[in-house]
């Protein structure tokens, strides 16, 4: 991959519900590898339409599994510093890192954008195609903060190799 791609997060949270929270996190590193940690949940947090079972997460795999909130929160903080980092449903992703940092009174050291910012002259939908196709040729789910941070790194790729061959 190139030097020069711009920085992707994708975060999962419990649900869409107000008091949802984050649950699992991915991005993307300088080097362009992904770094992913699963959310053990602080004891305040509390969601009533918690959708474990749609992330194939377990409350005990929370515990067992799960990276302290805090401690995500600092490494995301640490690698991502000063970089604008792009997402799909920018607006929930905001508000699921807000949740995390609201926890700890910390702030984020970076900010957050959405990925069809990257091509204003094109259509949303283009980049969803482009996104689609990706997912289908490398066999990968948009619905696995990992994968979908893959997927953004694939399709920002493939768009900007068009763009250059106009």
């Amino acid at each position: 991959m190139t030097d020069s791609l711009p920085r992707f997060i994708s975060v999962e949270g419990s649900s869409y519900s107000d008091q949802s929270y984050p649950v699992i996190a991915a991005w993307s590193l300088e080097n362009n590898d992904i770094k992913d940690a699963i959310i053990t949940p602080e004891e305040s947090w509390e969601d009533e339409d918690a959708r474990l079972a749609d992330l194939d997460l377990e409350e005990y795999q929370l515990s067992q599994m799960g990276h302290p909130a805090w401690e995500v929160l600092r490494e995301m903080n640490n690698d991502l510093q000063g970089e604008t980092v792009y997402c799909m449903n920018a607006a929930i992703t905001e508000r699921w890192l807000d949740r995390l940092c609201s926890e700890f009174n910390e702030e984020l050291s970076f900010e957050i954008a959405s990925a069809y910012e990257l091509f204003p002259d094109r259509l949303p939908e283009e980049f969803d195609d482009q996104l689609r196709e990706c997912s289908d040729l490398l066999l990968m789910s948009q619905d696995k903060c990992d994968e979908l941070v893959r997927l953004l790194q694939e399709s920002w790729l493939r768009l900007n190799q068009l763009e250059s061959d106009y």
